[in-house]
């Protein structure tokens, strides 16, 4: 190996020691992550505890598989802004985001990558940072290659200079078949191995590309981008302290708050399970006018089904262990609380088995915000940098780019990503109990507030403003039936999927005409409504929230229903 081979495998070797308690720590969290059995130890910590009964709970497990269900239950959503940009510029950015993302996950499969949210939301959770890298190439055959590897950042470290990323240096194990695969190229050097699996140090900085097999270089080719094509961004959770000890805790994982005490939990289990076992086969004492050395038998006489004589006052008695079990099951009821306070509550879980208040679902969820929300803003920032070096690449090609689904695939130049834009990406997470929560405080507001401030402050949704406009004219149909009607026969007219309207929908559409026009003629003659016009009650949006609410109930208790005669605030009468 060259001196500076030797120098380049040296900074990564010292980096790797460097961080080798970030490293750690991610080791236990994937012990936790992956049940492995719990093994009870003498209060030295050394030596195994003899003839108990070790319990491994799935408390962990189930925490970080709810928790990435979470994060992979948000909504992405892409902004581009930028000023003095016309809105078919952004629309057509957001897209090409869209069809290379697409094109993404549509490749990741094949390197046994489910796809790139799910690989980075398990990161999250288990990890606390996310990293990938990104090189986009022309294909001959293929055409474009959005080439982005998500990386697990166990087996990834970098370094920076305060400004931008100066190297970065995933390592891989890989078997002898793909390090012939993979090392085929012009200038590639041979690669020698022993049998199974070799290590694989793929080094980049801003000059070269260096691969390494068990510290050997392999490969050497320049870097065409100009800077490191890596993306990694830490999870805000953690410790920013400048002690060594605060380094470990550097983008800490969903398992923080519990990670020693999930396996205090796993030794009370082992406890009260080996106190339940030992109760087949418990200890005995033996009372006997002979003092503490009495001839007894090596074993106990007791079995099933058999009777024994003893003199008055002796016999084998069960040694009292009620006092461990008590303290045992009040320990573990502490550690029980402590563990959700930690993680995630009942309801997240769906375990509740009783009704909450919108107050206490709210309350509920809020908590359970301030474990997610710096992760969803973790993934917003990736999913931001990785869009930049896309656009940077695919810029850098410079020809015509063919993107999206196949069969559907548009077309884009330089031109139409290159300008002076941000990107900005929202995740919005929210729980069934906690939309029915809000639907029941939006019902409430109604009258106290106006529409738009309820749809944009408490219900949330991206577009309050069209949204508004959307329930308007819904409203409107309703209480006009002919502009129903005359919406209703538009669509059954229009193109769709740029086929004409078939012959069942002209009927359709001219027999709603029809009916329009007697309608039409019966208000101009009676001076009022047409008697063909019906009148319907339309539900109180209170009401529609709270049945909502009571299908997440366990049941129990039943509905208390408006008296006959008597008129539900907040319901009026429309006209069909």
């Amino acid at each position: 190996m060259a001196d500076t081979g030797k120098d380049i495998y040296k900074l990564v070797k010292d980096k790797r020691v460097e961080m080798g308690s970030v490293f750690d720590r991610m080791d236990v969290d994937e012990a936790l992550y992956f049940m492995q059995p719990y093994k009870m130890v003498q209060l030295d910590g050394n030596k195994a505890m003899e003839d108990v009964a070790n319990t491994t709970m799935n408390d962990a497990l189930l925490y970080v598989q709810k928790g990435v269900a979470i994060l992979g239950g948000a909504t992405r959503q892409t902004i581009v802004k930028g000023k003095g940009l016309s809105d078919t510029k952004t629309s057509t950015i957001e897209q090409f985001l869209a069809d290379i993302f697409y094109m993404i996950d549509e490749n990741l499969p094949k390197r046994k990558i489910p796809g790139l949210d799910a690989f980075l939301n398990e990161q999250l959770g288990v990890r606390g940072r996310i990293a990938g890298r990104v090189c986009v190439r022309i294909d001959p055959d293929r055409g474009l290659i959005p080439d982005v590897l998500p990386l697990d950042t166990r087996w990834y470290t970098d370094d920076t200079d305060g400004n931008d990323m100066v190297w970065a240096a995933p390592w891989f194990r890989q078997s002898q078949a793909q390090l012939k695969r993979e090392f085929n190229k012009p200038g590639d050097k041979e690669v020698k191995v022993g049998s199974g699996k070799a290590e694989v140090v793929d080094f980049w900085d801003l000059e070269e590309n260096v691969a390494f097999v068990e510290g050997r270089i392999v490969r050497e080719q320049p870097n065409p981008y100009g800077y490191v094509p890596f993306v990694c961004v830490v999870c805000p959770v953690g410790s920013t302290l400048g002690t060594e000890n605060a380094v470990k805790h550097h983008g800490e994982s969903l398992l923080w708050a519990n990670r020693d005490l999930w396996n205090i939990k796993n030794e009370a289990a082992t406890i009260l399970r080996t106190l339940n076992v030992n109760s087949l086969f418990r200890a005995l004492q033996y009372e006997s006018t002979q003092g503490e050395n009495p001839t007894k038998p090596e074993k106990s006489p007791y079995k099933p089904k058999t009777i024994h004589g003893v003199e008055k006052g002796g016999g084998y008695k069960p040694i009292p262990v009620e006092d461990i079990k008590n303290a045992t099951r009040l320990f573990y009821s502490v550690l029980e609380t402590s563990l959700q306070r930690g993680s995630l509550s009942a309801i997240d879980y769906g375990t509740l088995a009783f009704p909450l208040s919108n107050i206490a679902i709210t309350q509920l969820t809020g908590s359970r915000n301030d474990i997610f929300l710096p992760r969803v803003q973790t993934k917003a920032q990736f999913y931001q940098a990785l869009s930049r070096m896309l656009i940077k690449q695919c810029i850098q090609l410079d020809t015509k780019l063919e993107l999206g689904r196949e069969g559907s695939k548009n077309t884009y130049t330089k031109a139409d990503l290159e300008g002076d834009y941000t990107i900005e990406y929202t995740f919005s997470t929210k729980s069934k109990e906690q939309e029915i929560a809000d639907l029941q405080q939006a019902a409430a507001a109604r009258g106290i507030l106006p529409d738009e401030y309820i749809l944009r402050e408490i219900m949330k949704v991206d577009d309050p403003t069209g949204l508004l406009t959307q329930l308007r004219a819904e409203r409107a149909e309703r209480i006009d039936q002919v502009l129903f009607l005359f919406n209703s026969g538009k669509s059954l007219l229009e193109e769709k999927s740029g086929q004409k309207p078939s012959l069942a929908d002209k009927i359709g559409a001219r027999i709603l005409r029809d009916r329009i026009r007697t309608i039409l003629s019966q208000r101009r003659a009676i001076g009022q409504l047409s008697p063909i016009e019906g009148q319907v009650k339309e539900e109180a949006g209170g009401k529609k929230a709270e049945e909502a609410a009571a299908l997440l109930t366990a049941g129990g208790g039943g509905a208390r229903g408006t008296p006959k005669g008597e008129t539900t605030e907040g319901e009026e009468v429309v006209n069909a």
